[in-house]
């Protein structure tokens, strides 16, 4: 297992954030994430734009070993 850290945001929600900073970690098949952190920014009393700071977990692919020529 390997892990990325990336962050991501959103206008819409906290999921919409995470999905981003998925999408971010430009990892082919990830296979979990932990959220280290949430933030907002706000527009008056309302929240404008959601953050998102995570890991990203993923398999990193085995290859086989070159073989030593002759």
């Amino acid at each position: 297992m390997r892990l990325v850290e990336a962050t991501g945001m959103s206008t819409k929600s906290w999921d919409a954030a995470v999905l981003a900073a998925v999408k971010a970690a430009k990892v082919k098949t990830p296979v979990g994430v932990e959220v280290g952190r949430l933030w907002a920014e706000l527009d008056g009393p309302k929240l404008s734009r959601y953050h998102a700071s995570v890991k990203v977990a993923y398999r990193e692919v085995q290859r086989a070993p070159a073989r030593a020529s002759r």
